[in-house]
């Protein structure tokens, strides 16, 4: 070898450790957000050290998930751990295209334009700016006026941000002959209208949807939703299949939303059937919480039947299909008094309001889905 060829080897070889250099120190430093993350969704539970479960920290599990899912007795290998679901789940949809995902307006337009037999849960307005949108009318008014004059009385609606999980600045709003109602309480047109001001971000309006019967007599005061998961089945040409889905039920605790982080229920859906498990609770301390009735109304849950779960599978397997190149998506479903509504899709699937039913990875086809994403080694 010439002088000129052990001199380009020699820079080569420099330059490939440099590179495995900058590879380390950025995989290093990933690694550190990964647990700063971590650490602060532990620290975000206010609760005692005698609460706290540090030595499972290191093996990737929050405290009240080694309760949720009693790790003591179940083989934590099964597992999506609480770094991955923070972390790296998030790498499943492309990102590129999770802002249409993570945006609720962005997913409506979407959505509208799949051609689904399904009907969406109707977009009232956008506020954004100081004033709002109307849909699908095509002119714009004042908060004020929008409040004032667009509201059906005795209808209510949700106001929510146009980014956002587990169910933070969600709102239910409505006129009455009297006045306004702002999550079941009276208020006025002021009050609604400072609300939302003081968001400084743009909001959207949604329609409530009546849900049916059976799923109200859960929790009337809630709208009782679904999270149904799908993703592609790697070793059948990705066509998408339902990983998991779970009945959401609202309690005193989540007021008027039915989300587990606030305290709402998650009963498991068995996929064939369309029945449900017991209702699980996110727990306080170290013993799990467990429902075959409502705590609040008295309920059955475990046993009971979604009713249209048919045409919710049915439903929800054509929109992956449709939004094949999205691969994972935890859908929120209403089931109405006429079929499944699909409410929002997420790159969120909601892990441990899942998993508190069982691993997900104890199924072959999802084990092989997260490791083909690198969110399992």
């Amino acid at each position: 070898m010439n002088a000129r060829a052990k001199l380009a080897a020699t820079a080569e070889s420099a330059l490939r450790a440099k590179n495995d250099l900058r590879s380390t120190v950025r995989k290093k430093q990933r690694s550190w957000d990964d647990y700063r993350k971590f650490l602060r969704k532990e620290f975000r539970w206010k609760a005692p050290l005698s609460q706290r479960r540090p030595s499972w920290w290191r093996r990737g599990f929050l405290s009240r998930s080694v309760t949720l899912y009693q790790l003591d007795k179940n083989d934590p290998s099964l597992y999506i751990n609480d770094v991955q679901r923070y972390t790296r789940t998030k790498r499943m949809v492309h990102p590129s295209l999770q802002e249409v995902l993570d945006n609720k307006f962005s997913f409506f337009l979407l959505i509208n334009q799949l051609g689904l037999n399904s009907d969406v849960v109707p977009m009232l307005g956008l506020y954004v700016r100081g004033g709002v949108h109307v849909f699908p009318n095509d002119d714009q008014v004042s908060l004020q006026h929008f409040l004032q004059s667009r509201l059906t009385i005795n209808e209510k609606v949700f106001v929510k941000p146009l980014h956002g999980a587990e169910g933070r600045w969600v709102r239910s709003i409505g006129r009455t002959s009297n006045g306004y109602r702002m999550n079941g309480e009276d208020v006025t047109v002021a009050e609604i209208r400072g609300w939302i001001e003081r968001r400084r971000r743009p909001m959207i309006f949604e329609r409530g949807i009546e849900q049916h019967e059976a799923q109200a007599a859960f929790n009337p005061d809630a709208t009782n939703t679904l999270r149904v998961l799908t993703m592609p089945d790697v070793a059948n040409a990705k066509r998408p299949f339902i990983a998991a889905a779970v009945q959401r039920i609202g309690t005193e605790l989540s007021g008027h939303v039915d989300n587990w982080t606030q305290g709402g229920l998650s009963a498991k859906v068995d996929i064939e059937e369309g029945t449900l498990s017991r209702a699980g609770q996110l727990p306080d301390g170290r013993a799990p919480k467990w429902f075959s009735r409502h705590p609040d109304t008295g309920a059955q849950i475990e046993g009971a039947e979604v009713p249209f779960w048919q045409e919710t599978r049915k439903l929800v397997l054509e929109a992956a299909n449709r939004l094949s190149f999205m691969e994972y998506i935890g859908w929120d479903i209403i089931i109405s008094p006429t079929g499944p509504v699909i409410l929002e899709g997420n790159i969120n699937s909601g892990m441990n309001v899942i998993q508190v039913h069982g691993p997900l990875l104890a199924d072959p086809r999802v084990h092989a889905y997260y490791k083909k994403r690198g969110v399992i080694p």
